[in-house]
Parts: C-alpha cells; structure tokens; sequence
C-alpha cells in the first residue's frame, strides 16, 4: 500500500503529542497540571491532536476505494473496539469496582466516549456521505458549519434530558464524553472536504500565489489575536472536550499553518531520523494508542492524579519507551505472520 509522508507525518505528532497529555491528566496532581509546563503539554496536545488526527482520518475516508459496506462495517468494528479498549484501559478500576466495592459507576468507564467511539461513529456517517451521488463537498460543508456551530446549543438540549449512555456519544457536557459527534465530527469532515477539493486548493495556490501569501498571513494574523481565547480552552480540558464553534475557527486557522509547517519539513527532510520516526508512529497509530492507554490507564487506577511533577519523565519516558516496543514488536509479527 502506498504511503503519504505528509499524513504520516500529521498523525505521528498527533499521537506523539497526546501520550504526555495522558500522563499528564491521570498520574499528576493538581499543581502540577496547572503549572506552565502542563499548560504547554496541554496546549500542544490541542489543535496538534486530536482535531488533526481527525481530519487525517477523513481525509483518507474520502480517498478510500471501499464500497459504502465496508466502510459502515469497518466504523462499527472500530466502535467495538473502543469498548473493548475502554474495558483494557480500565481494567484495574473496574476490578476495585468488583472486588473492593469501589464506589465509581462502571458504565462511565465502559462506555466513556473516547477517539475511538468518535472515530467509529464518523466513520459510519462519511460511509453515508460518500454514498450521495451528487453535492457531497455541499453536503459536508453544511455539515461541518451545523456540527461546529450549533455545538452549544445542543449540549444545553442534551444536558435538560434524562441521564442515559446514549446521549454521551452525540454530545452534551457529560463527564465521561471526551470527544462526542458535537463537536469533534466538524474534524473528520474537513478533512474529507478537503481531500474531495485537493486539486482545486493546489490549482489556486499555484497560480494566485499573491493571493495565496495574503490569506495565510491573514490566517497567521487571525491566530496570533484569538490566541488568549484559544489557548485558555485548550488548556481546560472540560471546555476543550466540548468547544463551541470560535474555538473550531481558531483551531482550524492553527491546523492549517501547522499543515504547511510540516508540509515545508517533509520537502526538506523527508529521511531525517525524528522525521521517520514520526512518519512511522503515524503509520503504526492504532496500535501505539491502544497500547499506551492500556498501560496509563490500568497504572493511573493505583495512583491517579497523586504524582508531582518532578516525577513526570519518570513515568513518561519507561511508558514512551515500552509503548514504541511493543508497538515495533507488534509491526513486525504482523509484517510476518498476520499480514493485516
């Protein structure tokens, strides 16, 4: 299968730059997230992460050659795995929960809505995107401005109806509802917008390329002045996980200088070593991810949010570290034995 370096290269940083967010929010106490250095890892792990990893996946969605089936059943198999992750991640707890009669209710745990529940549902609703014959760059471009901008809205309806474990998926500013479909489908439809305009975008870049320096230097312009607003949602994870839509413009004008950044470094240095090795992190996404959640989140049961900061590369680098083993191990069994 062919690679993209530039994809790679996206979701490398993405998910290099959410594991310090985990450890972060798990094993370190209070003072300690709200000093400067965790408002920097938080801030980095924001419009750098998730919404990017989003918009890659979408972005190959878009590109994907597999019927409308395949596609609905390869989101519902990702939606099963997020539950078969979350009871992973949460193994230890829900074990307390059983045998020490903890008082936490294990269906937050099970069913907390995390990428992969998100990453399944907008599977499911690209599969049906892509099944319209005609208008699907309208169709999404309503789609992302709806998501994105009636966000607020419907939390507020969500939040006055009963309690239940559906509702969490879609939105509202439940506890356990990281990344609900409001906001964070806005994501995964700009990137499959994107890829279905692609040579569009370039055409216009390459001929107006006056035009083209003048609307990133407004973007640039845009970013720099929204940058308090920004930054103070990103770095409070409540209102980051359920952002309204100037935090989605921002995010965006950020995401699109962040694009380019890479795009210029990939042109550069394609084979420098931190560069592979990001491509590759990218590459091996699903399986770094599971496995560093498995490990974070069955150790963060034992000492959650108790650890000072002075012990954050303790535990950051000897998780890093056995993550990328495992995730290398588990690469080379399947290059010789699976093949999947």
């Amino acid at each position: 299968m062919k690679r993209f370096p530039l994809p790679d290269l996206l979701k490398g940083f993405a998910v290099f730059l959410i594991v310090p967010v985990h450890i972060l929010e798990t094993f370190i106490d209070y003072s300690g997230r709200e000093s400067l250095f965790g408002k920097i890892l938080l801030l980095l792990g924001g419009p750098f992460g998730v919404p990017m990893f989003m918009m890659a996946m979408g972005y190959f969605v878009a590109l994907s050659k597999k019927s409308t089936a395949q596609n609905l059943l390869r989101g519902a198999l990702i939606f099963i795995l997020g539950i078969f992750l979350n009871i992973g991640l949460n193994f230890h707890l829900l074990l307390k929960i059983w045998t020490e009669g903890w008082k936490f209710d294990p269906l937050q745990a099970i069913f907390g809505v995390d990428i992969f529940y998100l990453a399944g549902l907008s599977i499911i609703v690209l599969a049906g995107l892509k099944s319209i014959n005609k208008g699907q760059q309208w169709i999404a471009l309503a789609l992302i401005l709806f998501v994105s901008g009636s966000t607020s809205y419907f939390n507020e309806i969500l939040m006055a109806t009963d309690r239940n474990y559906i509702l969490p998926f879609i939105g509202g500013d439940y506890s356990w509802s990281y990344f609900p479909l409001f906001p964070w489908l806005a994501y995964p439809l700009v990137g499959f917008l994107f890829q279905k305009t692609e040579p569009r975008i370039r055409d216009f870049f390459q001929k107006q390329k006056a035009v083209s320096i003048a609307i990133l230097s407004a973007i640039f312009i845009l970013v720099v002045l929204f940058s308090k607003s920004g930054i103070e949602t990103t770095i409070n994870l409540p209102e980051y996980y359920h952002h309204a839509f100037p935090f989605f413009l921002w995010a965006m004008g950020v995401d699109v200088l962040w694009v380019l950044l890479l795009w210029l470094i990939v042109q550069k240095f394609r084979e420098f070593p931190v560069i592979v090795f990001l491509r590759w992190l990218g590459k091996n996404i699903t399986v770094f991810y599971v496995v560093q959640w498995l490990i974070i989140g069955n150790i963060a049961t034992a000492i959650y949010q108790t650890q000072k900061l002075s012990a954050y590369m303790f535990w950051f680098v000897p998780i890093f570290l056995a993550t990328v083993g495992l995730t290398f191990l588990f690469e080379r069994i399947n290059t010789k034995y699976i093949k999947i």
